[in-house]
Order: structure tokens, then sequence, then C-alpha cells
């Protein structure tokens, strides 16, 4: 890595929106240049540069490329694990032993070798993170142990069925030895130094990153389409917060891929020429979770009344204009156990009308509810951002229409998360991505982080506790579709919509690839990805 060089955020990401394109230079066309660069607007950048500690997106982004993970997973079949650093594994009988072997001809771009003894310094080194997207996956390990130079067995106290799906994300990519004698600060502020196709060339927080190709790379996963060397010799991503300034790059030639496309401009993009992926997430849906110990809120019927005040296809069309998906059920319907549950989230204001009648609370002369004197009031915290302000005014609207006051509470940065930890909310704005159902387990039991603040005798850890165990599918199966059931007919959660990301791109880009997601998004894999410079959009 050459360069690293921080700037103010606030000036680089919430500058007006034409001077922040102004700020860009204008590149070079790709046929004006030996090199084959492909350019990337994103919304905005990670504060961690590090793949196994960020929580908002790096490790499936701008980190996929730099680090490699033991297997890979297909975005197409999330049930496919392939490959990878590990040529080779062993599960035990009762998957509470993983033993992994590793390919023997994988060098980190320092030129520092892998072995079992790297993993799992790794491994250690990630479980101890507080806070690292990675560190979840090792809850409950007993011992990881290196058997060889070229083999490395983690042990679990309990069976640890998702454990290889955990191993295929970047959060839990693998490092090099010199990255991992620095303290986690360093690697966030500095990068890591990893084994993938790509190289860390130079950072200018909330203005660029800019890779380049890995000379000698030759151990792609399974999943991939060539050998040898990426096709690509520089990756540039700028940052480019505002959707219309986006659109402007991507029209006039400044960047080649751009990230969340604006929803207004989405389907003109298209008619003009520049294709739209439209990338459905792998995990949860994006919930409204309801702290059932406190208020109004702890009364099942109102909670249930709430989930059926709201209009799930009009939150999509109105805040999304219909690029998101209304949520059918508590898991995405691309991730493995999805359950559809469509009648439990259909929209039915009379039936909430009604549940609330029953429950007490009575209309009042502005239109909330009222019972005993108090107001039918409660309050969402969620992360201070646009598109969230936007949906959450729409549900704000729909849910007064049955009696509800619903108030909005925008958190940044560690607000939000010590609201969470603390158990300081009525209802919490959240999401994760796992190509895996344990997703529910990491996400709502109360030995993880307890976030319906349910008490110790509940209906769902005992079955989120043995779907873990559990290594036939079916059975598996039974479980994780208990407890979706219980979510929604216990009115733990509130599913509001399917996240679907959207990329436009100017035609000239072939070969982008897409893998199992990472904290905060889908991994985008550019290893096969060139750019043809005789397409025109």
């Amino acid at each position: 890595m050459k360069k690293v060089l921080f700037v103010t955020p606030a000036g680089a990401r919430y500058g007006v929106a034409l001077a922040a394109l102004l700020a860009f230079p204008p590149l070079a066309s790709a046929a004006g240049q030996e090199q084959r660069v492909l350019t990337i607007g994103l919304a905005e950048q990670s504060q961690c540069i590090d793949p196994q500690q960020d929580n908002y997106g790096y490790a499936a982004i701008e980190g996929r490329g730099l680090v490699d993970s033991l297997t890979d997973q297909s975005y197409e079949d999330p049930s496919r694990i392939v490959p990878w650093l590990a040529q080779s594994w062993d599960i035990s009988d009762d998957a509470t032993s993983y033993t992994f072997h590793l390919r023997q001809d994988v060098t980190f771009s320092d030129g520092s070798k892998l072995d079992a003894n790297v993993v799992k310094a790794n491994f250690d080194t990630v479980s101890k993170i507080p806070g690292a997207a990675g560190a979840s996956y090792f809850k409950g390990t007993k011992a990881i142990n290196v058997v060889d130079d070229h083999t490395i067995r983690i042990d679990f106290d309990q069976p640890n069925v998702p454990f290889l799906a955990a191993t295929s994300t970047g959060e839990l990519g693998i490092v090099s030895p010199a990255t991992l004698a620095k303290t986690p600060e360093q690697r966030c502020h500095e990068g890591v130094v990893g084994s993938g196709p790509f190289v860390l060339d130079d950072v200018k927080l909330n203005e660029k990153t800019e890779l380049v190709k890995r000379a000698g790379y030759n151990w792609p996963s399974a999943l991939r389409k060539h050998g040898g060397e990426a096709h690509l010799d520089r990756i540039v991503y700028r940052i480019i917060p505002e959707a219309t300034v986006r659109t402007g790059a991507l029209r006039s030639g400044q960047v080649d891929i751009i990230q969340a496309t604006g929803y207004d401009d989405a389907a003109t993009l298209e008619q003009e020429g520049f294709p739209l992926s439209k990338i459905e997430s792998l995990g949860t849906a994006v919930n409204l979770l309801i702290n059932t110990s406190r208020g109004i809120l702890a009364d099942q019927p109102v909670r249930l009344a709430f989930s059926k005040a709201i209009n799930r296809q009009e939150v999509v069309d109105l805040a999304f204009s219909g690029y998101k998906i209304p949520a059918s059920g508590v898991l995405t319907r691309k991730t493995p156990g999805y359950l559809d549950q469509s009648e439990l989230l259909a929209f039915d204001l009379d039936g909430a009308k009604k549940l609330l009648d029953e429950a007490g609370w009575v209309p009042g002369g502005d239109g909330i509810r009222v019972k005993d004197g108090k107001p039918l009031s409660i309050t969402i915290s969620f992360y201070a951002a646009p598109i969230n302000q936007a949906f959450l005014e729409v549900v704000q609207q729909q849910v007064r229409d049955a009696g509800f006051e619903l108030k909005l509470r925008p958190l940044t940065g560690g607000a939000y998360d010590e609201a969470l930890l603390a158990g300081d909310y009525d209802l919490h704005r959240w999401e994760w991505s796992l190509g895996d159902p344990d997703v529910l387990r990491q996400l709502y039991s109360t030995k993880a982080l307890n976030r319906f603040r349910l008490p110790a005798e509940n209906a769902i850890d005992a079955p989120l506790e043995a779907q873990r165990a559990t290594k036939d599918p079916s059975e598996r199966r039974k479980l994780t579709d208990a407890v979706q059931k219980t979510i929604l007919e216990q009115a733990f959660a509130v599913p509001v919509f399917f996240t679907q990301e959207l990329w436009s791109e100017n035609g000239k880009v072939k070969g982008v690839d897409w893998g199992g997601p990472g904290a905060g998004s889908t991994s985008q894999i550019l290893y096969d990805a060139t750019v043809d410079t005789a397409a025109s959009n």
C-alpha cells in the first residue's frame, strides 16, 4: 500500500453537489490509456478500511478484492459453498469441529506465505477485537489448533452448522502477519495486506480509494471464470454522496459504474442505455425491531395492530419508487431458509383498528388513540440517513390512520449502537446480511444482543440453538420455520421491505459478479471484470 490520506469527512461527504462533482478531475478515456482502469462511484466510504472490522460494507465492496477467504459462497445459489484458500475441509458429525486443508501456493502481497499458523492468528485476533464484524462468528469457540503447516482445526463447545458459510465472508478474509501485528486502530486507518487479486494503493478518506492488480495472483475460488491475474490493472472508487451527482458522473464518462442509483434516475438511465443491476440482499428484511419489555408495545395485540397498519407496497412505491421489495417474511427471499409469510404481513387497516378497539384504545380528538389518559405514542430509533427518514415518514403517516403516533428518533454514529445495546428504544430499525438462516440466532437470540428484550424463558431461543446444531436440512428447516412464525405471530419484529441494491453502468463493463453477503452489502466481485473500450452506451 502506497499512501493513505485522511481528509475532513464533513467537507468531502456532504459538500454541495456540483462542487463534489467538480472536485474530481476528469479521467482520460480507457482508449487513451495503456492500463485497463475501472472507475466506480460510491455513495459513501467506510470509516474503517479493514474488512475484518468494518460493519458498513467495506468487506463486501472495496475490501473484497484485497482479501481471500477460506471458502466462497455463490450468490445465485447460496447453499453452494466452494473451495478458495482452503482446498478442502472436514466437518465432524456433530458439527462441533471444522478442519480446513489449505492451499500451499498462496502468498500475501508483501511476499509472506499463507499457512495454518497465519490462519489461526487471524481467527484468534479477530475474535478478540471488540465490535469487529467477524468476531461474532467465533462465539462458543473451544479451541483453534494447528494440525500441521497447512491444516487447521476449529472446535466449538456446541454444534455450529453455519460456520462454513461464515468462512466465505470478507469479514473472515485472511490478512498477512504484518497486518496482524498492528493495533485495530492502525488497521482501520492504514488498511490491510491480503492475498487477494488487488492491492490497496491509495486512499483519501471520503474522496477516493485506488486498488492495483496483484502481480502473480493465481488462486481464485472455484466460482470464478478464469485463472491467473485479474483482468483490470486498476480500480478507482470515487466517493460521490449525492445521487444526482453520481448520475451525472456516469453520463459524463467520469465513472463506469455507480452504486445506489437514484430512484428517480434509474428508469431514465436504463432508457438511455445504461444497464441497471438489481442485487437482492441475503439475510434479514429491513425490520422494525420491538422492545417487548416496556411500554405500549409490551402488549401483543398492539404490536400486531402496528404491523397490520403498514402498507408495505405503498412504502416501497412512495419512498423507493418501487425499487425495493415489500417484505414477505423475516428473511429475504434469496436467503436459505426463507419462509413466505405474506398473509401475516398483509395490509389490514380495519383489522388493526379492531385489535386496538379490543385492547381498550379509543380514538382521540386529534386522531391519536388514548387509553387511561395516555396517548398511543411510540418512538422509533434509526441511523440518521435520508433513505431511512424517507421510508419511516411514510410508515409514520400510515400508522396514524390506525391511531398511532409514531415519533422519529434519528441517531448518528455511536449513539445508534449505544441505544441498541442499552435497550433504549421502543422500535429500532435493523437488518443484517448472512447467507444462512443462522442470521436469525445472531440477531434475535437472548444469548446475543437480545434485540427483542425477551425474558430468559421464551419461544425462540431453544429452536435457534437447536438449528445451529442440526445438520439434517429438513429438520433444520422445521426449526427455522418455527422461529420465523413465532416472530411474526407474536409481532416481535415488523419486517417492512427487502433491500435491493441498484448499480448502473455504462455498457462497457463486462464480467462483474456478485458473491455472498457481507456486513452491510452483497459482495461485488471484480476479479473477472474488464472494460470493453469498443462498446458504447
